[in-house]
């Protein structure tokens, strides 16, 4: 194990599966005391065990990052038991696909209220934390979809956009309380949640990356974001803030 992150506490939300898990696992390899917030804690428990088989040290608290009030338990509840919130990793996501014409206010509330309001709230309740410590980071996880428009991505890719820009204003909000505020966007991860769309050949992501990429090998695992996740987390990127950088093979460069 390395000690990049030796006896930080790290926050990741949505923590246990697909990114999150990779997240988890990373962050525990260079030492850090992952905290895994998840909506129900035995969600959590294969990737506390995985962790902790390999000499790491995972927790989990329950949270709904839909409900500001839940997080504000959960981070009272981190900060009593772990003594506080150095890294937060705000990577629960949701995405609904739905046409413009088929789209509900029910799938708008849900995905602002994860994608969007999680994140600003996370934000506020871990800011208050790091600023007590003199220093913190926060880590946003946007995506491509916040940056290049996608058919039946309406909601999702709004508040993709909306999880960049916030980064920019909290980075300005928190700089000087020596926290910094960056945000990864990922491009095309295999994950559980867009399986359906990477079996279909002809679905409009598969000609779009024929029309990129010549082919589909524009596809990620999860894995391949954790470096530049450890290196925003670190001190090697304590003057990097603001940034939202893209991790997704080339796709923002088209």
């Amino acid at each position: 194990m390395a000690d990049r992150l030796s006896g930080k506490v790290a926050v990741v939300t949505g923590g246990s599966q697909n990114i999150g898990a990779a997240f988890s696992r990373r962050l525990a390899d260079e030492g850090a005391r992952v905290i895994i917030a998840n909506r129900t804690r035995s969600s959590a428990l294969r990737i506390l065990e995985e962790i902790e088989a390999v000499g790491g040290e995972a927790h989990s608290v329950e949270c709904d990052v839909s409900d500001p009030e839940a997080i504000e338990r959960a981070a009272a509840d981190i900060e009593a038991r772990f003594g506080g919130i150095d890294i937060l990793v705000n990577n629960a996501g949701i995405y609904l696909h739905n046409h413009l014409n088929d789209v509900t206010v029910e799938q708008w509330r849900t995905q602002a209220d994860i994608n969007l309001a999680g994140v600003l709230f996370f934000s506020k309740a871990a800011a208050d934390q790091m600023k007590r410590k003199g220093r913190g980071r926060i880590i946003n996880i946007g995506s491509a979809f916040g940056q290049d428009g996608f058919q039946g991505a309406s909601i999702y890719a709004a508040t993709k956009a909306g999880v960049a820009q916030m980064t920019k204003v909290l980075c300005l909000e928190l700089r000087d309380f020596g926290i910094t505020v960056n945000c990864i966007a990922p491009g095309w991860i295999a994950t559980d949640m867009n399986a359906a769309m990477r079996a279909d050949p002809e679905g409009e992501f598969s000609r779009r990356a024929r029309e990129r990429f010549g082919g589909d090998g524009v596809w990620m695992e999860p894995e391949e974001l954790a470096g530049a996740l450890v290196f925003l987390a670190s001190d090697d990127a304590a003057s990097v803030n603001g940034v939202v950088l893209p991790v997704d093979k080339g796709w923002a460069a088209y």
